[in-house]
């Protein structure tokens, strides 16, 4: 209660992008579709939710573009550093319009919101974790409280 969120910043060495949330996150997950960025090594993304008024890009603006232009999700990258900095539907039909995704791992602030689950879990397979691995890897998931689900 009462943390009001924080900054993001690319992985750029000068000059970084940094986007500010100002209010808590929602529905924090981890992800393992293949639209998401993820860290180096990473299998899943670490994904939440918030209003979207409650995103603000503070410097390096000029440096974001768009991933896909015909995604459902529109997701802002660092050309130089390809880190997605936020994600925003566009569509007002959408049932997520008005909510923004972000890398919450991208602040150094302490208090957003925990994981709460695991999203598109078999989507790792993709991005070329062996199937055999899914076991092992669902089952870890659930040790860390996060169930998990092959869709959203």
């Amino acid at each position: 209660p009462g943390f009001s969120g924080g900054v993001l910043t690319c992985h750029c060495a000068t000059n970084p992008v940094k986007v500010r949330v100002s209010a808590q996150t929602a529905h924090n997950h981890v992800c393992g579709c293949t639209k998401c960025w993820k860290p180096d090594d990473a299998v899943f993304s670490q994904i939440a939710v918030v209003s979207r008024d409650s995103v603000e890009v503070l410097e390096g603006a000029d440096k974001l573009e768009v991933v896909d232009a015909g995604a459902a999700i529109q997701r802002h990258r660092c050309r130089e550093c390809g880190v997605h900095m936020y994600g925003r539907i566009e569509n007002k039909d959408h049932p997520f319009y008005g909510l923004d995704f972000v890398h919450t791992e991208l602040s150094g602030e302490q208090g957003w919101s925990a994981p709460e689950f695991a999203a598109f879990v078999s989507s790792v397979i993709e991005s070329g974790v062996e199937p055999s691995r899914m076991d092992g890897i669902r089952s870890r998931l659930r040790e860390l409280g996060l169930e998990p689900y092959d869709a959203l």
